[in-house]
């Protein structure tokens, strides 16, 4: 399955103690496919870093831009 993650809901999905965690995991698992554009890896990149901290945020967009 294809899926655009809201930046909001990729957000909540990241971290290990999230309800939402499963979302992340099935992107691990490669049980969903994630459809970004360079806009959206911008976003993300903002967003995370604003609240996560640039480490994690450098951290995420590595996985999401190795995912096959």
């Amino acid at each position: 399955m294809r899926v655009v993650l809201d930046t909001n809901v990729l957000l909540v999905s990241f971290s290990i103690k999230s309800d939402y965690r499963l979302v992340f995991d099935a992107f691990l698992k490669e049980e969903i496919t994630l459809c970004v554009t360079t806009d959206i890896l911008i976003e993300y990149e903002e967003i995370v870093g604003r609240h996560m901290g640039e480490k994690i945020a450098n951290t995420l967009l590595q996985i999401i831009e190795n995912a096959p």
